[in-house]
This record gives structure tokens, sequence and C-alpha cells, in this order.
């Protein structure tokens, strides 16, 4: 089959989703700009800051897209082939990931811009909250150590990235300075800043920074501590600096990277060269496949940001649409494209140019071999394989990094808001109480590793999300089986997806990851409390 058939698809029902379901969930929420939200209310320009719409959405699509919309697809796809994959992606994110971001969204704003953890203590009740609240910190640790390991990797094989990846965090601080406090026109900032950092990435291509004198994982180690320690300051300066315009610039950046990809898909229309099915004899298709697509399906991350940095930057209700569901759909757009490249623009098996032999090298050489494979033959004057390719590698590297400041921003606010409010105004501790066991986990395991064990956790906390925000919808008189549903669904998927990772044969025990075990095993017993607790009090309330 050919690839621009199955994105033309993809993309259709995208916009269908937008165009109906979304309206369907506007009118369940009762959404009116009526309500002043926290960001105007409580406005203090360092958490609350009230945000233009587009800017808003650069914002939550670059702090919600991350390596997820990467990593996962990539794997699934060697896994069971292509179809399942396209599928999943594409049933998942408009019935449930993108309603379990706007309603978290929505929720967090009616309840002053509280945490879903905060939200769910309210609706549920302490303890259901608290653990719920153990079960987040846990899986934001998770995301910040398997990111921070997965940047500096690809950082370590592409030092090309280093001028660029430095540079567009010095102009977010330019942007963010220039719009908050000269009152600059953000557009012409926009122009200005993109014309540096695509003069950043010729810099890097012309002087790549020289790190084989150190040996590679001193390198690696190297790097990830930078990482941490960027990650740390990123996320307790004001938003309006770094965090967001950051995100604003690098989402606009990034999606004009993914339309050039898009429309070179279309141009080139490029065979599919994998599979469509994979009878795998490790994995099942059920539950593995959904917990290893994981963020561009459905994402707790999401609801963590969207009740954490978003919700408190957002000026109008009816903003919500756009940035809670729409940027879901973004991220379901990226995966899928991921996908398209992976399976069209290399060949499937090992050799030279090899879907195998690429993804040996690690994810990011393997989307950005096949980025450049296909966006090279276009036919546009500069743009080469080598400098296609190091656009790819720039564009998935861009997104990790918001992940991981932004992960560990949401970490402080559980903390503070959730677990030990008397650590409020401990901004550094609290945040070193987050870093330091993520720079241990990242030191000692590779994103692989990790990475079902974190898509079960994340996915699990999209279930108590629901349930959660569930409770609270209820007691405002709204019907909730659009939410119920789908939790209930994902629950059983992910609490199933821990006991098999953990105990299968070659799991978790079975190859002595007793650490992995041990995590799998506290989110299943807490997934299992608060679960119960949940529709306890669902069921009272109705």
């Amino acid at each position: 089959m050919n690839s621009f058939i199955v994105l033309g698809l993809v993309i259709l029902w995208l916009i269908l989703g937008y165009r109906f379901y979304s309206r369907f969930i506007e009118k369940k929420l009762r959404i009116s700009d009526q309500n002043t939200t926290p960001a105007v209310k409580n406005k203090d320009r360092v958490d609350f800051s009230p945000a233009k719409k587009p800017l808003l959405i650069g914002h939550h699509f670059e702090a919600i897209a991350g390596a997820g919309p990467i990593i996962g697809p990539i794997l699934a796809v060697s896994y069971f082939g292509w179809l399942p994959v396209v599928l999943w992606l594409s049933l998942g994110s408009v019935l449930i990931g993108a309603m379990h971001d706007y309603t978290s969204l929505i929720a967090s704003v009616r309840n002053r811009a509280e945490g879903v953890s905060s939200i769910a203590k309210k609706t549920l009740n302490s303890r259901a909250g608290t653990l719920f609240a153990v079960m987040i910190l846990v899986t934001l640790i998770l995301i910040i150590t398997v990111f921070s390991v997965s940047t500096a990797e690809s950082i370590a094989n592409k030092t090309e990235l280093i001028i660029p990846l430095v540079t567009i965090n010095l102009v977010a601080v330019f942007f963010g300075y220039g719009v908050e406090k000269l009152k600059l026109d953000y557009k012409s900032l926009t122009i200005i800043s993109l014309i540096i950092i695509a003069f950043s990435i010729w810099l890097g291509i012309k002087y790549p920074i020289d790190l084989s004198f150190l040996s590679p994982i001193l390198v690696r180690n190297i790097l990830i501590t930078l990482i941490l320690i960027y990650a740390g300051i990123a996320s307790i300066v004001p938003v309006w600096i770094l965090l967001r315009p950051r995100d604003f610039l690098s989402a606009i950046h990034l999606s004009l990277l993914m339309l050039l990809g898009i429309v070179s898909v279309f141009i080139v229309r490029p065979e599919i060269n994998a599979p469509a099915y994979i009878s795998n004899p490790i994995f099942p298709l059920w539950p593995i496949l959904f917990i290893t697509v994981a963020c561009g399906a459905v994402s707790g991350f999401h609801g963590l940001v969207a009740s954490g940095t978003t919700s408190k930057q957002l000026a109008k209700e009816s903003h919500g649409k756009a940035v809670g569901y729409g940027g879901m759909l973004l991220e379901a757009l990226l995966a899928v494209f991921v996908t398209i490249v992976v399976i069209s623009g290399l060949k499937w098996g090992t050799g030279t140019g090899g879907f195998q032999t690429e993804l040996g090298k690690g994810w990011i050489i393997l989307f950005s071999s096949g980025y450049g494979n296909i966006v090279s033959q276009v036919g546009i004057p500069f743009l080469t394989l080598t400098v296609a390719s190091l656009i790819g590698a720039m564009m998935v590297n861009q997104f990790i990094l918001t992940t991981v400041d932004s992960s560990t921003r949401l970490g402080r606010f559980i903390v503070s808001e959730s677990l030990i409010t008397k650590l409020k105004r401990k901004k550094i501790l609290v945040t070193l109480l987050i870093l330091i066991p993520a720079w241990l986990l990242a030191i000692t395991n590779s994103y692989e590793t990790m990475w079902r064990l974190f898509g079960t956790s994340n996915q699990l906390i999209a279930a108590i999300t629901m349930i959660g925000i569930s409770s609270y919808f209820i007691s405002k008189k709204i019907n909730v089986k659009f939410i119920v549903i789908p939790a209930v669904l994902v629950l059983g998927t992910t609490l199933s997806a821990l006991l098999y990772l953990t105990f299968r044969q070659g799991g978790y025990i079975g190859q002595g990851s007793f650490v992995l075990a041990g995590i799998s095993m506290l989110m299943f017993v807490l997934g299992i409390f608060v679960a119960i607790e949940g529709f306890q009090v669902l069921r009272r309330k109705k």
C-alpha cells in the first residue's frame, strides 16, 4: 500500500473527530467564557499567567508530545507491524486521548487550576488522592529518566545537535522577555527567532562539537547530568521567560518541519515496506500494543500537563477545546507521521538502510534516517540527505527536552500541592528530591529497559484521572458515561500489562530487574486501591 493514502485517511479522520466529537464534549461540559479562569483571577506572572491562545497551544503541544509519540509507534511497529499501530493511534486519540486531555483541563480550571491528584483528593477522598499523587510522582520520575537518557544518547550520536539545542533556549529567553517585558509583537519576534534557529542548524552542521576524546559512557552520563541541571533551572524560573516561549517557538519550528515531511510524503508517495501485521511470539497484541504505543493514543502525562502548567495559563474556557482536544490530535498526527516515515522511508530488514539495522543504532537515528530519505527526494535545493536527517533529529530532541523540564515542574506541583504542602516555597529542595532519583535511574538503565513500564504507568494514570474527574463532573450534574467507559477499558489493559511484564517468563523478575519489578507492583497495588475507592464514590454519587 502507498503511504500517502494511509496518511490522508488518518488526517481526514482526525479532522472529523475535532469537528464533531470535541463539540459534543464541549456541550457536555457547558463551556462558558463567563467563568473567570484561575490564570486571570490569580495572576502572579510566575505560574499563573494568562496566555494568548496560539502561545498556549504551542506550549501544551510541546509539553505533551515529547518522545512518547515517536518511541512508542516505532517499537510497536517492530513488534506488531504497522496496521495495528495506525488503527490504535487513530481510534484511541479521538475517542479516549483527546477527550481525557480536554476534560482534565476543564476540571482543573474549575478547581483553581489544581492538579488531578488534588481534584481526586477532594472529589474521592484524601487517602485516594494522596496515593494517586504518589503514583503520579513515580511516573514523572520515570518520564524524566527515560527522556533524559534518550536525549543524551541522541546528542552523543549526533553532536551537530548541540549548537542548535543551546541556541533555541537562549532565543526563547530573548523572545519571552521581549513579549512580556518590552511588549514587542510576538509575530515579528517569531520570524526573527526562527531565522536564528535555522542559522544555528547550519552552524551545528558546519562546526560539530567533537566529544570523541571522551569515553561513550562518560559522554552519556555528562550529558544526562547537564540535561537534568537544565531541567531543574527551567522548572523554577517564571513560565514566561523560558518554558512558554521555548515551547511556542519549538512548536512552530517543529510544525513546519512536520508539515515539510507530510508534504514530502504526498509528493514522493513512497510505498510501505513494513509488514501490516506481525504475530509476535513474545508479546501478545493485547495488552502490549496499547502500552507500547502509549502517548500517541492516550497518556496520563497529558492530564498532568493540562492540570499543571496549561490550566494556570488558560485565559478563556473557550480556548480549552483547541488547546486540550486539538493539542492531543496534533500529537496523534505526529505519531502517525512518524509511523509512516519509518515504514516507508526505510527498507524492512537488516543491511544498509534497513529498519532493524537503523533501530539498533537508536530510535532517533531510525526516524531521522527515514525522514531524510523521504524529504531529500523532493528536490529542494540544499536539502540533502545529511541536512534532512539532521533536521529530523533536531525535531525529535526539541520535543524531548520540553517534556523533561515540564515533568520536573509538574513533579514540584505534585509534591507541594498534594504530598508535602509545607515545601511549597522550597522550590529548589523539591526539585532536587525529584531529579536525584531520576539521575540515579538514568545512569544505570537505558530507555528501552524502562519504556514499557513507563507506558503502562502513564496510561494507568490516565485511567485514574478519568475516574477522579468523573466524580467531579457528576457533582455538577454532568453525565460522564463518555469518560467512565474509556476509563474502565484503559484501567483493565494497564493493570493486566503490569502483571504480564513483571511475572511473564523473561519479565522483570526473570531478568533480575527487581527495582523495575518493585515499581511495577507498587503501581499495580496503588492503581487497584485508588480505582476501587473511585468506583465506590462514583456509585454513591449516582
